[in-house]
């Protein structure tokens, strides 16, 4: 950013490789987000970013060309740090949580939930598409980092006539922490069981490695999702999450 100068010495000295920036002991994984290149995702690891370290964050983002910043999903607490180098509020989202030590709804019968080899993984985005918003979408990169982003991952499809793919969910876990990470379900298929089986069996998945707790969240305004979800069995959690934008240089953050 203009005018910020940077401290000498190894310990606070800006690093980025690989997608990840570091400074001191603070550390943010960064890109391109989807197949917009002038936009940038950045999500910090680990203790939440101190403003300096967001400042920093900036400063070698407007280095590599992008024009603008988004992150991921953050909590109030995560949000802090950004809020003061100059973020706003780009979306507002619904988290919600399951205790897993609860029972689970029975699992259907129908439809058949498969692997999803190369050739589904791209009918997959095909659904993707389909199911969400432009800004939203996902590309061979981010369902590439959807499924790295923890440390167990579980993706499924659900095929439709011709054995196409009509609906499709990520899970992953970490230690005992359960995420469900996308579901999709082709638009004029929606309401006929696919999404509450593509669910389930991620439930079941997470509940048999160990799961304790599992997170959710969708777009405020989302009621087909977001009826689904309280319906088996997760509950609103007051706090939300964010996700943050910012313009770089002389640039101002603004809608896609």
């Amino acid at each position: 950013m203009n005018g910020f100068a940077q401290p000498s010495g190894h310990k606070h000295r800006v690093a980025s490789s690989g997608g990840v920036i570091r400074w001191g002991k603070e550390c943010a994984r960064a890109g391109s987000w989807r197949t917009d290149g002038s936009v940038a995702l950045l999500v910090p690891t680990g203790a939440p970013a101190s403003v300096e370290f967001v400042r920093r964050c900036l400063s070698v983002l407007s280095e590599q060309g992008f024009q603008r910043v988004i992150t991921g999903a953050l909590s109030p607490s995560e949000q802090l740090g950004f809020l003061q180098a100059g973020f706003g509020v780009y979306e507002h989202l619904v988290l919600l949580v399951r205790d897993m030590s609860g029972p689970l709804p029975a699992l259907p019968a129908w439809p058949r939930v498969r692997r999803a080899g190369p050739f589904r993984r791209r009918q997959l985005l095909a659904v993707d598409a389909a199911t969400f918003s432009t800004f939203w979408r996902l590309d061979q990169a981010g369902l590439r980092e959807a499924l790295e982003a923890t440390e167990r991952r579980h993706l499924r499809v659900v095929l439709g006539e011709g054995g196409t793919v009509i609906g499709y969910a990520i899970c992953g876990a970490s230690g005992s922490r359960g995420f469900v990470q996308r579901l999709g379900v082709e638009p004029g298929l929606q309401r006929r069981g696919v999404g509450s089986k593509l669910l389930l069996d991620g439930l079941y998945w997470l509940r048999a490695v160990g799961a304790t707790r599992v997170a959710v969240n969708t777009q405020v305004g989302n009621e087909p999702a977001l009826g689904l979800y309280r319906r088996m069995g997760f509950t609103d959690d007051d706090a939300g999450l964010s996700v943050l934008s910012a313009g770089l240089g002389a640039r101002q953050v603004a809608r896609s």
